[in-house]
């Protein structure tokens, strides 16, 4: 009796194309996220709850005669929408914050100061408030970032377990390399509270 083995065609691991997280894409629309994989913001249904790993808010940087005081403003009305979101889908691991800064309003690097801020303090809120390790980033757009791109940054941040509990970039800083690259180590262990400012 004969037998006859089939060959077997396979994708190298590498080249695989891994599995989306299931993501909750909120707030503002933006250009810059229309690329990424994302439950209904309505999704009532359980097992959709129940599956979301990451909260993604969007948050359009107004043109405004005083930016640092809207900027700060969206970003309160944005940490509130992400507790309320918390409370609904308890196996959430990452929020990530997307501030889309238009050529005329505060600099970059203003903008990703006063991130910085928001997320150390929304990551010790939500450890507290809400007793789980989440970690939170900030990453400040513009009319440069790719949507591809950005979303492949945000799927290979939302599978990792990050060392630092919260960090905010630009664009600029991430476009070239993965969100894990830019990180430096005075961020990570200042993100952890072991270095007194």
């Amino acid at each position: 009796m004969d037998s006859t083995c089939l060959p077997v065609y396979s994708t190298p691991l590498d080249e695989r194309r891994p599995t989306p997280l299931p993501l909750l894409v909120c707030g503002d629309q933006l250009d810059c996220l229309k690329h990424l994989t994302a439950l209904d913001v309505g999704a009532q249904d359980a097992t959709e709850r129940r599956g979301v790993r990451a909260l993604v808010i969007g948050i359009h940087m107004p043109d405004a005669e005083h930016p640092r005081q809207a900027l700060k403003s969206r970003l309160r009305n944005a940490r509130d929408a992400i507790n309320t979101h918390l409370r609904w889908h308890p196996m959430v691991r990452h929020v990530i914050y997307v501030v889309h800064r238009d050529p005329a309003s505060a600099s970059p690097d203003k903008a990703v100061r006063l991130l910085s801020t928001t997320v150390r303090a929304h990551h010790a809120e939500i450890e507290m408030r809400h007793g789980r390790d989440i970690c939170i980033t900030g990453i400040v757009t513009s009319n440069q970032t790719s949507p591809e791109a950005f979303a492949k940054r945000v799927n290979d941040r939302i599978r990792t377990a990050p060392f630092e509990g919260s960090y905010a970039t630009s664009w600029d800083e991430i476009a070239d390399k993965s969100l894990a690259a830019g990180v430096c180590p005075f961020l990570c262990v200042w993100g952890f509270g072991l270095v007194d400012s």
